[in-house]
């Protein structure tokens, strides 16, 4: 489609005119810098909002953290986060026992086998960190069988033989 030149003609006097009365605020005079000083400028001043700001320090807001059965999350109701954590002393003091570490298997050749202690690969005279219900356990593998191992913890004075589990098969 295509306009007319008187068309775009109209569109440029509209816009030029436009233009014109933005500008004609801005040409007034300027004020007489007298005139000003005559004038008292007064500050309002709402009694209200001066009065609400000179709270005293007793009106501080204090938020506690309650504990359950006073207190839950209001977005998660049934979350544990807020109770009360064992403390780490009486988790320290409870030692890993080496009744938790388990042989799950022999892999290997008859000349170089590998014992698995609690998803811990482990070869004769290496050491390993295995993880047991009571925590992380230090183990170093003395010999490997047909169907045990034995290991030595640490912490413990004798070395203890794990057997491999044969239900299953």
């Amino acid at each position: 489609m295509r306009f007319s030149t008187p068309f775009w003609q109209g569109v440029q006097a509209a816009v030029v005119a436009g233009l014109a009365m933005c500008a004609a605020p801005g040409c007034k005079p300027a004020a007489h810098p007298a005139n000003l000083a005559s004038k008292t400028i007064v500050p309002k001043v709402h009694t209200f909002a001066s009065a609400s700001n000179n709270v005293s320090a007793e009106y501080v807001s204090v938020f506690e953290q309650l504990m359950p059965p006073k207190g839950r999350d209001p977005f998660f109701p049934n979350s544990h986060r807020r109770d009360p954590q064992p403390s780490r002393e009486s988790l320290a003091g409870k030692a890993p026992v080496a009744s938790e570490l388990v042989l799950k298997g022999i892999v290997g050749s008859r000349s170089h086998r590998l014992a698995v202690i609690n998803n811990v690969i482990l070869e004769v005279g290496e050491e390993g960190t295995a993880r047991a219900p009571g925590g992380k356990v230090r183990v170093k593998c003395l010999e490997i069988g047909e169907d045990y191992a034995v290991i030595k913890v640490e912490g413990e004075i004798q070395p203890k033989r794990l057997g491999l589990n044969r239900k299953g098969f």
